[in-house]
């Protein structure tokens, strides 16, 4: 869907149909939508089908115009819910909802004005950014493997942003961050909606490396016998197990002038399917495994949105993918593996695997490039959706500074993130008779536990922090802006925090 801006006086506004949003239980409508019909609506502003709106929240409606109307035929009407309840996420949800309501009526060319944001409780910009974000997003649907019954509904063709003067820098750098987000979004969710036989390591390989070429990113592909020769024990022992070819993938935006800045390095959990190994998981829902590369996926989207940005600062991703499989050559409960660190780690269970990959990129990330900060993603552990449900992301790291930023950041995209403590007696779980220590305790505080666990592999001057996404990767609910299936949670803030990171070559958080 193209995005095009059409500077008009507003009688002389084309579109097949405009939106506008509605507050539930308002005494009068929005500021941008009364002025509209006191220019050029009046045929809307005593109809009694204007009473009878609620605008309760991701309600529409549609409104005619009569005979002989020029410019508007249609005026689209979104509702946000109460205006003591407003956040973002109401206006991208409504967006969404209005934008697959033109897709229902055959809109080509639906338009929005910008006067519609008068009067809500964000700038201007802000609310562009979202309703662009939340049409777009709302909009897509993962078809690439059907062949029967898969004609498509005719999606609008171009979105109209309709406006009586130039619009300013911010205006026009809210609609390029919209595009970017929304880009990055997507990505994220076909790679995780895809099927394990398709979203191999090696497709996500490929992924990284059309990347790199559209976006003058470095990647380098690191195969097994690589990571082996480099003292990945930990990640090799998971790989072995399969058949599909493990790789670590590294991708790297370092523009030039910032080639030796520290950089913000983000690592992404990349377990292409997760059978739990010997250890094996119940078959109840085991095809949700696919899921378990969610975290790698946004870091690839957060990429996909970075490289259309053009952001001017050095960022690093590193992706350990890899299947986790019960083959005849799999690790097995009881066996002690060396990781890159030279920290040894005795395996409990084999379905504890997104630790013991994450484990090797994070003293990796460490190593190679003394970064700034590092953030890791992944649907690591269950016991974070029984703590937090599925809505909330569980945080927690080493470096309070950079807890605060992403849960002000994430609340800021509309990603809800928790923090959970990191205590020391938390390691007591995982100390081994036999190595430095378990992969695992015992049930509780398990989602703690594995964050406790990555965090040995991490010094304390750097700032790490861990995000557990493992109820928000997914969705059974279609809430507007994410359809039910798979959600790019995570590509948002990540991208947000690699835009508002210092200026090169500073190392402290913001």
């Amino acid at each position: 869907m193209l995005i095009e801006w059409k500077i008009a006086p507003v009688k002389d506004w084309h579109a097949d149909a405009i939106i506008f949003f509605a507050f539930e239980k308002a005494d009068e409508p929005l500021a941008g939508f009364r002025r509209y019909l006191e220019e050029k609506g009046g045929w809307l502003s005593g109809s009694g089908a204007l009473k009878d709106f609620q605008a309760k929240p991701n309600e529409t409606a549609v409104f005619y115009a009569p005979s002989g109307e020029e410019g508007i035929p249609r005026i689209i009407l979104a509702g946000l819910g109460p205006a003591d309840r407003f956040e973002s996420d109401k206006l991208k949800n409504a967006a969404a909802h209005a934008l697959r309501k033109c897709r229902e009526i055959n809109v080509a060319r639906p338009g929005i004005a910008m006067a519609a944001f008068e009067g809500l409780p964000l700038e201007s910009p802000a609310a562009l950014r979202e309703t662009l974000f939340g049409a777009v997003a709302g909009l897509h649907k993962f078809s690439e493997l059907k062949t029967r019954n898969s004609e498509a509904e005719p999606a609008p063709e171009t979105f109209l942003l309709l406006s009586e003067a130039e619009p300013d820098r911010p205006t026009i750098d809210a609609v390029l961050l919209a595009e970017s987000e929304a880009a990055g979004v997507i990505l994220a969710r076909d790679l995780t909606v895809s099927p394990a036989n398709r979203a191999t390591p090696a497709f996500l390989a490929e992924t990284a490396r059309q990347l790199a070429e559209r976006f003058s990113f470095k990647v380098e592909i690191l195969d097994l016998d690589s990571a082996i020769s480099m003292g990945m024990g930990a990640f090799a022992a998971v790989a072995q197990g399969s058949r599909e070819p493990a790789y670590i993938i590294v991708i790297e935006h370092a523009p030039p002038g910032t080639e030796n800045d520290p950089p913000l390095v983000f690592i992404g959990k990349g377990i292409t399917f997760d059978s739990g190994g010997i250890s094996l998981k119940l078959p109840d829902k085991l095809d949700a495994m696919k899921q378990d590369m969610a975290g790698a996926a946004s870091v690839l989207g957060a990429f996909e949105a970075i490289g259309r940005s053009g952001l001017k600062r050095r960022v690093v991703g590193i992706l350990p993918c890899t299947e986790n499989m019960p083959d005849g050559r799999a690790y097995k409960p009881g066996d002690v593996l060396k990781s890159f660190s030279g920290q040894t780690i005795e395996v409990i269970s084999t379905d504890a695997e997104g630790r013991v990959v994450l484990c090797d990129a994070l003293a990796f990330a460490v190593k190679k490039y003394s970064p700034a900060a590092i953030i890791d993603i992944a649907t690591l552990t269950g016991a974070c959706i029984i703590a937090l449900g599925n809505q909330v992301a569980a945080v927690l790291g080493n470096n309070e500074e950079l807890i605060g930023l992403i849960r002000q950041t994430g609340a800021d995209m509309g990603e809800k993130f928790w923090p959970l403590p990191l205590w020391d007696f938390y390691f007591d779980a995982l100390k081994s008779e036999v190595a430095d220590m378990k992969n695992v305790g015992d049930r509780s505080a398990g989602a703690i536990v594995g964050g406790i666990f990555l965090k040995q592999f991490v010094p304390n001057e750097i700032a790490w922090v861990h995000l557990d996404i493992a109820g928000t990767a997914w969705t059974d609910k279609d809430s507007g802006a994410i359809p039910r299936g798979a959600t790019g949670f995570g590509v948002r803030t990540l991208f947000e925090i690699a835009r508002g990171w210092p200026e090169s070559g500073r190392t402290e958080l913001p």
